[in-house]
């Protein structure tokens, strides 16, 4: 037989035979889990304003002034903004948060 007929057979015997399946590992044991940090969540405070000049858009009552990034934010809500500072890990000095409050 000529070198390439062995060297098909050969490959031809490795594509139809099927390997044995090795036996399954025990899985290892899970850790405890631990339990995570608490965050210490800074106190939000909220500045009054009647200015009707800083709520250019009337369905959104709050507005923060983010001066860590130099710009400002408008939110429907209260529970907007303070996900806004915590996503943002903003302390109290890195912002102003406003609430529109009607005469």
């Amino acid at each position: 037989m000529a070198k390439t007929q062995k060297a098909l057979e050969k490959n031809l015997e490795k594509l139809t035979t099927t390997k044995p399946k090795k036996a399954k590992s025990t899985p290892k044991p899970k850790k405890p889990a631990t339990k995570p940090r608490a965050k210490k969540k800074t106190e939000i405070t909220i500045k009054e304003s009647k200015d009707l000049k800083l709520f250019p858009y009337s369905s959104f009552s709050y507005r923060l002034d983010d001066k860590k990034e130099n710009k400002t934010c408008w939110f429907e809500c209260q529970f907007h903004a303070e996900k806004y500072i915590h996503r943002y890990h903003l302390q109290s000095k890195e912002y102003t948060l406003w609430h529109y409050h009607k005469q």
